[in-house]
């Protein structure tokens, strides 16, 4: 194996391991929020909740794995094209944007997830059904009818 190629191997495995080491990092830092809220008696589910749109980080991260599949698997027509064509470093070229976009689309969706700071306020109007659905309570609360304490004359038996 070429020294250009291990160099690139190593390159894509360091910043794999950085976004994966940032994204435990964020996952501890809520964890790490959670335990003190509940260590000083706070409730987290009484806490105003931030609604995050779990779709755009599931299509983020689909696209930037499509991507970086596509910018792997075209990566060696750097070496069996004609060195009038691969005259560039690590042999990259255009044959390599089709794997390019959608990782740069992928990671900007995944960015956009993270950087999104929607906080629902206290005094903010939303759909109750929609509250309900978001809420993690296993047991939301439903309106129950009172009974009526007046009688019932819309039916008469008149025999």
């Amino acid at each position: 194996m070429s020294y250009n190629v291990l160099t690139f191997i190593i390159g894509w495995l360091i910043a794999l391991i950085v976004l994966l080491g940032f994204l435990a990092l964020l996952r501890y830092i809520q964890y790490r929020e959670r335990m003190g809220l509940l260590t000083h008696g706070f409730r987290p589910e009484d806490l105003p909740r931030r609604y995050r749109n779990r779709h755009i980080l599931r299509a983020g991260l689909i696209t930037s794995l499509v991507g970086l599949a596509l910018t792997i698997g075209l990566y060696p027509l750097g070496f069996l094209l004609p060195p009038t064509f691969t005259n560039t470093p690590l042999h990259l070229g255009p044959w390599l944007l089709p794997g390019l976009i959608p990782l740069g689309v992928g990671a900007a969706l995944v960015i956009s997830y993270y950087l999104e700071q929607t906080v629902q306020t206290p005094g903010s109007t939303h759909n109750t059904e929609d509250s309900e659905q978001h809420s993690h309570n296993p047991h939301p609360t439903k309106e129950v009818a009172e009974p009526r304490s007046e009688p019932n004359t819309e039916y008469r038996d008149e025999s």
